[in-house]
């Protein structure tokens, strides 16, 4: 597995008691972004957990721009991620 965009962080899970549950990292709730998430935990390792965020498939190919929702980006950038330099400047 890639160790790209790995660091620590707290995460915490909250059941709702029905379906589905309350994820945050370091605060903010990402639930409405993730189709899953795997927790790994070992004797003497810290947790690592792997975050599936939500892609969708177009089914062509087409050019387009991409419009990031602002929580998405500002998880991406705490998880390592570095936006395009024209948006930077933006």
């Amino acid at each position: 597995m890639s160790k790209h965009g790995t660091r620590p962080g707290k995460l915490r899970i909250v059941s709702t008691g029905g379906p589905g549950a309350q994820v945050e990292v370091d605060g903010e709730n990402i639930a409405s972004i993730l189709t899953g998430l795997t927790l790994r935990m070992g004797v003497g390792d810290m947790p690592t957990a792997t975050l599936d965020l939500v892609v969708y498939d177009l089914g062509t190919e087409a050019e387009v721009r991409f419009e990031v929702p602002d929580e998405c980006r500002d998880l991406l950038v705490r998880l390592g991620w570095t936006p395009p330099a024209e948006e930077a400047q933006a």
